[in-house]
């Protein structure tokens, strides 16, 4: 088998180049969970390849690589460094592990088309404002989320362009909210070039949890893309991503 994979691999590296968009990013974090996040995104259709200069030191390590050929809804993390890496599906972890654990009520939602905002390198870009809020009942504790959320876009660069990085800071993280945001967002879409995240969370009298997240992407790009940036080595081992360590998994 292994043999197989490292033929594979070779064939791969051999394929001629597609053309593809390259980009650096940087996330900002304080609040409840201060981090910083930065590094290269390389996509060329369906893939995406994301090279963390600095990680959160939780899910994704300094040095590590996330690969993704579904646009982000599944990926594997690699270790260069440990020549490991792991796979978890993006798609079903806020459903999972949210299922009846949170019940949400009064949701509310409003999409507004802020007109012009600038040009951010070099970019036309129009201001998106999203805000929403719900009163949330987690494990019987009550509580209210604020969220707001801003996005400054360009038409120049594909949507589809964008990592599962910049999706989630578009999203509130819970589904039955996110849901109502997607169809009230369909008249504004773009490449986000600027995003500001906002959320609040109230638990009784006078107990407020903040947390803000700002993403720059600078230095966009079209290039050559080899095919072989998307492969995960055959020398790589598998091993349990964190989600299943702390549900005690194995990930074999």
């Amino acid at each position: 088998m292994k043999s197989f994979l490292s033929s594979v691999v070779i064939v791969l590296a051999t394929l001629p180049a597609t053309a593809g968009i390259t980009y650096d990013f940087r996330t900002v974090s304080t609040g409840m969970q201060a981090s910083e996040q930065a590094g290269q995104i390389t996509v060329d259709g369906g893939n995406m390849r994301l090279e963390f200069k600095s990680g959160d030191g939780m899910m994704f390590r300094n040095g590590s690589v996330a690969i993704s050929h579904n646009g982000g809804s599944t990926i594997d993390v690699l270790d260069p460094q440990a020549k490991t890496y792991w796979q978890l599906d993006l798609s079903s972890l806020n459903a999972a592990a949210l299922a009846g654990m949170v019940k949400m009520s009064n949701e509310k939602v409003n999409v507004r088309d802020a007109g012009d905002g600038g040009t951010i390198e070099g970019y036309a870009t129009q201001h998106k404002v999203v805000t929403a809020s719900a009163d949330m009942n987690i494990s019987a504790q009550p509580m209210h989320l604020e969220v707001t959320m801003e996005s400054w876009t360009t038409d120049k660069v594909p949507t589809d362009a964008a990592s599962f990085l910049q999706r989630r800071l578009g999203s509130t993280g819970f589904p039955m909210l996110d849901k109502l945001i997607a169809a009230q967002s369909e008249a504004v879409k773009g490449f986000p070039l600027r995003q500001v995240t906002r959320m609040k969370v109230g638990q009784g009298a006078g107990s407020l949890i903040e947390m803000i997240s700002t993403t720059n992407v600078t230095n966009v790009r079209k290039t050559n893309v080899a095919p072989s940036l998307f492969v995960v080595p055959a020398d790589y081992k598998k091993i349990a991503s964190p989600v299943e360590k702390m549900m005690g998994g194995s990930g074999q």
